[in-house]
């Protein structure tokens, strides 16, 4: 390697520590600032029922926010290692760069656009250990959940059309009824 591509080399690394270390700082203000809000909402005395519940519903808000950041902390560290191990921003199939936008996008991308879309496309990438979580499922409906219909003979429904009013008592009058349609007339060729 030259001496010209190892400066690059480390001015890109230091540019992405730089990135992470402040995603990291940001995201634990972001904690702090959440965990300030929760004890704001458990210290408050509901009135009534209504304010209870939806004090309730604010504290475990933000515990799931909470729990989401503190694992964003933990991945941001674990990129923080690869950088120091010389892996971050590396693809981790073709060895090739990380777009610095992807890493912007998602910093814990171990693959390639390139890479993640072929991975995608071949059926590898989801559950696979290949992304962290809660990126690397995709969410399905569970079994429970999915309506099953119930066809019989008897649940066979007929349609009926109506012209008129639907407020009007007996049939529909005639002239409430459309215009047939018309065939179209053979064009002379």
């Amino acid at each position: 390697m030259t001496t010209q591509a190892k400066s690059t080399d480390a001015t890109r690394r230091e540019m992405l520590r730089l990135m992470l270390v402040t995603l990291r700082d940001e995201t634990y203000e972001r904690v702090q600032e959440l965990r300030h809000e929760q004890a704001d909402d458990v210290e408050l005395a509901p009135g009534d029922e209504m304010d209870r519940a939806r004090a309730d519903v604010d504290v475990e808000t933000h515990a799931s926010l909470i729990a989401r950041a503190e694992e964003r902390l933990r991945y941001i560290d674990e990129a923080l290692g690869r950088v120091d191990e010389g892996r971050y921003g590396i693809c981790a199939s073709c060895r090739e760069h990380i777009a610095v936008e992807r890493l912007s996008a998602l910093p814990f991308a171990i693959y390639c656009v390139e890479c993640q879309q072929k991975r995608t496309r071949s059926g590898h990438g989801w559950s696979d250990g290949t992304m962290i979580q809660p990126y690397d499922q995709q969410w399905t409906l569970p079994e429970e959940m999915v309506e099953q219909p119930e066809y019989t003979a008897a649940s066979e429904e007929v349609l009926s059309v109506s012209y008129g009013s639907p407020f009007a008592e007996g049939k529909a009058s005639e002239s409430a009824r459309p215009a047939p349609l018309r065939q179209p007339r053979p064009r002379n060729k």
